[in-house]
């Protein structure tokens, strides 16, 4: 059998989710949680499991009513790891094998505290580094470039959220059950934006295989998914990409948009319906390739146009296999999955990764 390719795991990724929903992986984090009086969160992490937690925090800051923090692991050990009484503090590496994030965790039991690890690979170095370790329900993913993992993370995530706040009692059984049909209907606008995607890839092909240097606009969950994109474009892609907050784009880098540039604008939920829209507009008229993913039905020529159905902090995270298809797509086609040959030395004298890791990635 052929080695399972990022499309692959995209495809695979509603039945993650449906398993997630029926099995309720985060329990037993929510356990830890509900047993002390914490009045914040930190999630400690980098990369997709970062971008999964900048997408997820929304919702799950909503759901906790308190203040939701995602913290880069390295700024984490040498900054902000004195960790008042009342923050809960967590640490995620989809791998375990993150050297970062492993340090995190060795911090947080340098200080005394709990070290929680979050992992999809519970026999990774997680497991000795860990005091709790924690499976998030993916299963196991065989390429470097995680597609599967970072939508399951996020789903883990919300389920927390939720499972938490039923457990404080802000929501009751209806209300907990109505959530849950609402993250049940994500997972088949999932599959719906999946159908989306294949055909806006192809209908506009010729501009995303030509793409040279690329924007990402959007705000709350829809900024997490912009800079998972970038991610996902800059290294499969290899191509300059950059996330930014919907309005700060207007304050700098705009300024150096030109015809060549494609620009991507994220805009799940009626708050930033309008401020979208003349995003839009405006930068249509400096660039044609401009592609809109949002579930606002009059802006004109939306690429991916998702039903505004359910909670709308945790919709964004359906727009996320665009990202993911278009990124694999280009990159098979143009042979791009070798690296620059230094790229080889540079891994080999600094890698983010720790020894135990089998490199998935081509470099």
């Amino acid at each position: 059998m052929d080695k399972p390719t990022m499309l692959d795991y995209v495809l695979e990724t509603p039945h993650v989710l449906r398993a997630q929903l029926a099995s309720s992986p985060a329990s037993s984090l929510a356990d830890i949680f509900c047993a002390d009086a914490y009045e914040r969160m930190r999630i400690v992490a980098s990369g997709s499991s970062r971008n999964a937690a900048l997408i997820a925090r929304p919702y799950l800051r909503a759901m906790l009513g308190r203040e939701v923090l995602v913290t880069e692991p390295y700024t984490f050990c040498s900054y902000e790891c004195e960790l008042p009484a009342n923050e809960f503090c967590f640490a995620i590496s989809q791998s375990g094998y993150s050297t970062n994030t492993l340090e995190a965790l060795a911090a947080m039991r340098g200080s005394g505290r709990l070290a929680i690890g979050i992992t999809g690979d519970v026999s990774s170095d997680f497991k000795d580094a860990a005091d709790v370790l924690i499976d998030y329900g993916v299963g196991e993913e065989q390429v470097g470039y995680v597609t599967k993992g970072v939508s399951a993370l996020v789903l883990f995530l919300q389920l927390l959220g939720l499972e938490i706040a039923y457990r404080e009692g802000r929501l009751d059984e209806r209300a907990r059950k109505a959530e849950l049909s609402h993250l049940a209907e994500m997972v088949r606008q999932f599959e719906t934006a999946t159908v989306q995607a294949r055909e806006t890839i192809e209908g506009r092909y010729k501009e995303l295989s030509a793409m040279k240097r690329v924007f990402f606009a959007g705000a709350s969950a829809n900024y997490g998914v912009g800079c998972e994109g970038a991610l996902k474009f800059g290294e499969c892609i290899q191509i300059p990409a950059m996330a930014f907050e919907l309005d700060e784009y207007l304050h700098g880098p705009n300024l150096q948009l030109s015809p060549e540039y494609t620009v991507f604008v994220n805009a799940v939920g009626v708050s930033d319906h309008e401020r979208a829209r003349q995003i839009v507009a405006a930068t249509r008229l400096v660039t044609d390739h401009v592609f809109v993913l949002t579930d606002d039905p009059r802006i004109a020529d939306a690429d991916i146009l998702i039903e505004p159905a359910g909670p709308v902090l945790a919709r964004p995270a359906c727009l996320l296999p665009f990202y993911q298809i278009c990124a694999y797509r280009i990159t098979e086609d143009r042979h791009l999955w070798h690296k620059h040959p230094l790229v080889a030395r540079f891994d080999a004298a600094l890698s983010g990764k720790s020894e135990n890791y089998v490199d998935k990635e081509v470099l």
